[in-house]
């Protein structure tokens, strides 16, 4: 019991600081921004602002599909991201530029916009600032990048098994 109190005591101050940055990125973010937030579960939020200045998805042993895909920005706007031992996507339209920095420790952030795209220099510009540990940010243009490749890969396999269960055996001894 005694080797369990660090990791329980560990665990919980996780859980402390990832609570704490939820409801502080839910209740004191300024007038203007959106927001997201799941822990041990998923969420899905579309916003649909016409003036959109910043927005924030947060997920906690979760994931978050932020989806900007109907807004509007003036000029400029921010995101802020952040995952913990999760997933957070967030969809931008294809006539927005994408300034994106990361900060990934022991997860990932990556970039799956549409880049054969030709923007006018005048084109809004999404900020995105995100930051994963142990897991993951990825911002793209339609959502399910990672589950349509999942599918893809399930499909190949039961076809695989099929065509194994209809090919005869060939081992001796063995009849159908």
């Amino acid at each position: 019991m005694k080797r369990l109190r660090p990791v329980l005591l560990g665990l919980g101050v996780v859980a402390g600081v990832a609570v704490g940055i939820g409801l502080f990125r839910k209740y004191g973010a300024p007038a203007g921004n959106s927001g997201s937030f799941a822990m041990f579960g998923g969420t899905t939020t579309r916003i649909l602002s016409e003036h959109l200045t910043g927005a924030t998805a947060t997920a906690v042993f979760g994931g978050v599909t932020l989806d900007l895909r109907e807004a509007r920005i003036d000029d400029e706007a921010t995101v802020d991201a952040f995952a913990l031992f999760g997933g957070v996507e967030v969809l931008i339209p294809k006539r927005w530029r994408l300034a994106l920095s990361g900060t990934p420790i022991f997860g990932g952030v990556e970039d799956k916009t549409s880049p054969d795209t030709m923007l006018p220099t005048d084109a809004p510009v999404l900020i995105v600032n995100a930051k994963a540990v142990f897991g993951g940010v990825v911002i793209g243009n339609e959502p399910g990048e990672a589950s349509r490749r999942k599918a893809a890969a399930t499909a190949e396999t039961r076809r695989r098994s099929l065509r194994q269960a209809e090919a005869p055996s060939t081992s001796p001894g063995w009849e159908r």
